[in-house]
């Protein structure tokens, strides 16, 4: 399985065969096919065995005697060291049939559960603030699933660098701890984003509701499970309608990521030009994100099906992304230089809040327990203040 994680992993669910899996492994097809009965079974099987690592890892680092965010922070430290083993990518969740997909969910949502009792329990000695152990917790395991995407053992950091750093940021957070908490912002107005879809036409606006149904079964089902005939059925068009503007089912994929990052980019420049700085402007875009995703500007954009563009597609659109990525780490310095934000490395800080609202789209699917600000709200706080309790400055 392991093995079979890192090929899903590199060229995605959908474009990995049990053959490819096999002659990786120095196997005929046949002795694969002996333990699992197709590629969904091996794919659940993945799934369920980096669970169950999980659960065992957060039930490993509770200890009696210690406070809540030190279980934490050994936990966080544990998960984060390099290891094959442990770094699953859960996407595709829905493609496979529900037997399976309701049980992948149900163990997410069991371990999220059982490392916000953990959380609860920080709270309760006044180690840890948090007013949704549970919601912290998802975005605790949102920025540990992030790191198969971005994480490398050939980049500048060391792998200690990494934990490092990573552990600083999730328990101090990035906004300086001898600062008063300052008040949050008004919540932002979206219908200045939705009234600019009247201005198109009435062939534009079709095009444009094509995309945002097919990012968001791209985003529930991933590559593999969302099909040309399925996507065309929730559009309300023939497939010969997706084929008359795309020649497969990448070029599709292609158009609907760069749509969703262009339009990120949109309410980052706009918050930029309403004067928006340092924590504000954070709090502000990661509102704005979420509570655009169920609307027709959206559904946010999630970057887990990059791997089944080609080389080409693929490195020009991480080239886009990366520019972006650099451009608010350069924003973010401004704010150190400013004296509101902490001297932390802000390339991993990238990586933590962007881990965080990445997976919200499968998180929040059938989930609707918090609204959007509400969860918002809480990730940017998380990521500004940190878990550790801030004394009164």
């Amino acid at each position: 399985m392991t093995a079979a994680s890192r090929l899903f992993a590199r060229y995605s669910f959908a474009k990995v065969t049990m053959e490819q899996i096999a002659s990786s492994l120095d196997m005929v097809p046949g002795a694969l096919y002996h333990y699992f009965s197709d590629k969904e079974e091996l794919i659940y099987s993945c799934y369920i065995r980096g669970l169950h690592i999980y659960e065992q890892e957060i039930e490993a680092a509770a200890e009696p005697g210690i406070d809540g965010l030190e279980i934490i922070r050994r936990f966080m430290r544990g998960r984060l060291k390099p290891g094959g083993q442990r770094m699953i990518m859960y996407t595709d969740i829905d493609a496979l049939p529900p037997k399976y997909s309701d049980e992948v969910h149900r163990q997410r949502w069991k371990n999220a559960e059982k490392l916000a009792e953990i959380i609860k329990i920080g709270v309760d000695d006044g180690s840890i603030t948090s007013d949704n152990p549970l919601l912290s917790a998802i975005a605790l395991i949102s920025i540990f699933d992030w790191l198969f995407f971005w994480y490398s053992e050939n980049d500048y950091y060391t792998p200690s660098q990494a934990i490092e750093s990573i552990d600083d940021i999730i328990t101090h957070g990035i906004y300086r701890r001898d600062l008063p908490v300052p008040p949050l912002p008004e919540i932002p107005d979206v219908a200045s984003f939705l009234d600019g879809r009247k201005k198109l036409n009435k062939r534009e606006t079709k095009y444009d509701h094509m995309l945002r149904v097919a990012a968001d079964n791209f985003n529930r089902k991933g590559v593999m499970g969302a099909s040309i005939d399925s996507i065309a059925k929730d559009v309300g068009i023939s497939r010969a309608g997706i084929y008359y503007h795309f020649d497969d089912k990448e070029e599709l994929l292609l158009a609907c990521l760069q749509r969703g990052l262009d339009r990120e980019q949109v309410v980052y420049d706009h918050l930029t030009s309403l004067g928006f700085r340092d924590e504000q402007h954070i709090i502000q875009y990661m509102r704005l994100l979420l509570m655009l995703h169920a609307t027709p500007y959206g559904p946010k954009s999630t970057y887990h099906n990059i791997n089944y563009l080609g080389e080409k597609h693929r490195k020009k659109y991480i080239s886009e992304v990366l520019e972006n990525i650099d451009s608010a780490q350069k924003d973010y310095r401004g704010s150190i230089e400013a004296g509101h934000f902490r001297h932390v490395d802000m390339y991993f800080a990238q990586r933590v809040i962007t881990g965080m609202s990445h997976w919200y789209p499968i998180w929040f699917n059938s989930r609707i327990d918090w609204t959007p600000i509400a969860v918002a709200d809480h990730y940017a706080k998380l990521f500004l203040y940190g878990l550790k309790t801030r004394e009164e400055a």
